[in-house]
């Protein structure tokens, strides 16, 4: 522990029995006794050497160092179920400092009175936090910081006031849904950036096309894509853009000759046929001869031809 010339920072919950006061001495003994039960079972998962606690005239207050974020969650269970006694909570960071050395050693500072003075504000089973512990928190968990509601402003007997906050869950799905949808919009951003700028180098600095040279003999009409392009020759070569293209040549004295190129952005390719058979037009089909009315008549009366 530090001494007053050097203070340390640390978590201060500051856990206060309602109306202690006002009660008899076995029943102060009694709830005193209780908490402190609580106390131990709330600590229990907490490294010795990161907690203290110290007693207080209507309660304890523990010290606990480090993650503010543990701190909140062990305050937070002493407002949570009917477990008795009901204590008003009070969580604060702040600094500490030691009054002497020896076994008269008394614990003071900002960080303990702020940490009291939450306690009496709070109602019983609900946690305020001060505006330093949520700056702390904020700095080590922002989500974690966005849980806090603002819980107003209190002016003690000193007419200082004071700015509390208390936990509420309900607020977390708020903070996530949000970031979330920042995170989107942010992605939706950035592939919308891409898009536009892949749009405009692309209409800025088109892909080279693709070149198909045309060898064919004796001649031949050229078609693309359905698409007639001109007569070989004079046409030599065409320009197609990258992709995949069907190509065919006509020539009516010959069989259409046909070919699909997949073409990539500035190859050059070639078409080379050369029309040898010329096509041979399909034999018509003789007719048979319909019989005539008098033929059929005999037939059917069994009459000679």
């Amino acid at each position: 522990m530090a001494t007053a010339a050097n203070p340390v920072y640390a978590n201060v919950a500051f856990l206060r029995i309602p109306q202690f006061d006002s009660r008899s001495v076995t029943e102060q003994a009694a709830l005193k006794e209780k908490l402190e039960a609580r106390t131990r079972e709330a600590v229990s998962g907490v490294a010795r050497v990161d907690r203290v606690v110290l007693d207080a005239d209507d309660g304890l207050a523990i010290i606990l160092f480090g993650d503010p974020d543990r701190a909140l969650r062990v305050a937070e269970s002493f407002c949570v179920g009917t477990a008795e006694p009901a204590v008003q909570a009070g969580l604060n960071h702040g600094p500490l400092a030691l009054s002497s050395a020896g076994a008269d050693t008394r614990v003071f500072g900002d960080g303990l009175t702020a940490a009291a003075a939450a306690a009496r504000f709070a109602q019983p089973r609900k946690l305020l936090v001060t505006q330093d512990f949520a700056r702390a928190l904020e700095r080590r968990h922002p989500a974690r910081a966005a849980e806090l509601a603002t819980a107003g402003d209190f002016t003690d007997t000193r007419v200082r006031q004071h700015s509390f906050y208390t936990p509420e869950r309900k607020r977390v799905g708020a903070y996530r849904r949000r970031m979330i949808a920042l995170a989107v919009a942010g992605v939706v951003a950035i592939l919308a950036t891409g898009l536009a700028t892949r749009a405009l180098v692309k209409r800025l600095f088109p892909p080279p096309p693709a070149i198909v040279t045309l060898n064919v003999k004796p001649r031949g009409d050229v078609y693309v894509d359905g698409l007639y392009k001109g007569s070989v020759p004079p046409l030599r070569e065409l320009e197609v853009q990258a992709g995949s293209h069907s190509f065919e040549i006509r020539n009516a004295r010959f069989t259409p000759y046909a070919v699909t190129l997949d073409l990539k952005a500035g190859e050059r390719s070639e078409i080379a046929h050369t029309f040898l058979a010329p096509r041979v037009p399909p034999r018509p089909q003789p007719q048979q001869q319909q019989p005539g009315f008098w033929d059929s008549l005999k037939r059917k009366f069994g009459g000679g031809g």
